[in-house]
């Protein structure tokens, strides 16, 4: 086994086992995602990891295109759909929303910058690439891992069903996909926390969390949200098989002949 593996392993099962009990243990889900800061401090120090390994480059802004173009999409598509079939509600807009919205854009992009992307596209991603394991199947396992990892929050949160287990487990790899592409074509964890912090704010803003509605007042979320809804699941598909062909012919799944 290679030692990127075991290395990953590591690492990787010390993330779920923080990431699930402590916020058990404090009563506090959160916490899920803030653990993980700490344990990327210990594996960066403990690998010897450096910045451009780590992904803390801010990439091109053809990279922030696609960052930009993902999440916006997906929820444009979705919301005309729920327009024009009739599904979208009383809008529910108070005077406050606009200063929460950009809260949580700057909030969810720090936290998912030093959290979920520092490990999953930064650390996990960054110690499989220094054994230059195939990057397609790099970007295989961190998106199982990704979506893996979300599985306790969806248990700990009352506001998914049942039901939305296995769109919420698929789209989570789909989405793992997809922000491991941004990471792959542009080198950078700055690239794909932009993204994820477009696509949360987007997402619960105006399609609610799990079962919770949203501003659009979208009551059917199995059909119409864009993280645990039918739609947002092919709409994702469809989005991470286009980007994935546009870098296999403009990026290119090889390392360069050069690099040690």
């Amino acid at each position: 086994m290679k030692k990127a593996y075991k290395y990953g392993l590591i690492g990787y099962v010390l993330v779920m086992v923080c990431s699930t009990l402590v916020p058990i243990i404090f009563d506090n889900e959160q916490l899920q995602a803030l653990v993980i800061f700490p344990l990327v401090l210990v594996l960066v120090y403990w690998t010897k990891m450096n910045g451009k390994e780590l992904g803390l480059e801010f990439g091109r802004l053809r990279d922030y295109v696609w960052a930009v173009l993902y999440p916006l999409g997906i929820c444009l598509v979705i919301a005309v759909i729920a327009l024009v079939t009739g599904n979208i509600g009383p809008l529910n807009y108070p005077n406050e929303t606009t200063g929460k919205i950009i809260y949580t854009l700057l909030y969810t992009f720090i936290v998912a910058l030093a959290t979920e992307e520092g490990f999953f596209r930064g650390w996990l991603f960054g110690i499989l690439e220094r054994d230059r394991i195939d990057p397609r199947l790099i970007l295989i396992l961190t998106a199982v891992a990704f979506s893996a990892w979300h599985l306790p929050l969806f248990l700990l949160d009352p506001s998914f069903t049942g039901s939305m287990l296995p769109i919420y487990i698929t789209g989570g790899i789909i989405s793992g996909l997809i922000f491991g592409l941004l990471r792959y074509i542009s080198g950078s964890i700055i690239v794909s926390s932009f993204s994820h912090a477009i696509w949360n704010t987007l997402v619960y803003s105006l399609f609610g969390i799990g079962s919770g509605i949203g501003i659009l007042g979208i009551k059917t979320t199995n059909i119409f949200s864009p993280e645990s809804g039918l739609l947002g699941l092919a709409c994702g598909i469809v989005f991470m098989v286009i980007l994935w062909l546009w870098t296999s012919k403009k990026v290119g799944f090889e390392y360069p002949t050069n690099q040690k």
